[in-house]
């Protein structure tokens, strides 16, 4: 139902985390203007060869997506929808969680400190697909208090 604020919420949570899973989120430049760049799908240069893959990441961008999408559907179980949200904000603080792992565990092992990271813009949009999908949560819980009042007075 697309009149209803929270599906515009959702899809643009989802459209966010989609961006995200195909920008670059973090570059690492080193000596000799060396570049690796991290991705959802994994570590490489700049031309698109992958030298560690980041499977953890894709998987939870990929959920982070689908959840929102799924969600806009269920529009009649309100109470599905508020419980799919609430696992959508768990899979997006587990990508960040992931996230921090790979780059961690990349600076330490492979890189060992010889390059130096700078974030991207892709790397706050999952933050802001989490806001955005907060706010379809209050909008549903709201819509479900209506309908619970409407219930009573008939």
């Amino acid at each position: 139902m697309i009149q209803r604020i929270q599906t515009i919420f959702l899809l643009i949570a989802a459209l966010l985390m989609g961006i995200a899973s195909f920008f670059p989120l973090i570059e690492f430049v080193g000596k000799n203007d060396i570049v690796q760049v991290l991705y959802s799908w994994g570590i490489g240069t700049e031309l698109g060869k992958i030298s560690y893959p980041t499977w953890g990441i894709l998987t939870f961008s990929i959920i982070g997506f689908l959840m929102p999408v799924i969600n806009i559907f269920l529009y009649k179980k309100r109470k599905l929808q508020i419980n799919i949200g609430w696992l959508t904000v768990v899979a997006i603080v587990i990508y960040y969680i992931t996230m921090a792992v790979y780059f961690l565990y990349y600076m330490k092992t492979i890189v060992s400190g010889s390059m130096i990271p700078s974030c991207q813009f892709a790397l706050v949009l999952p933050f802001i697909a989490l806001i955005f999908n907060v706010l379809a949560i209050l909008r549903i819980k709201k819509d479900e208090k209506l309908v619970k009042s409407l219930n009573r007075i008939r």
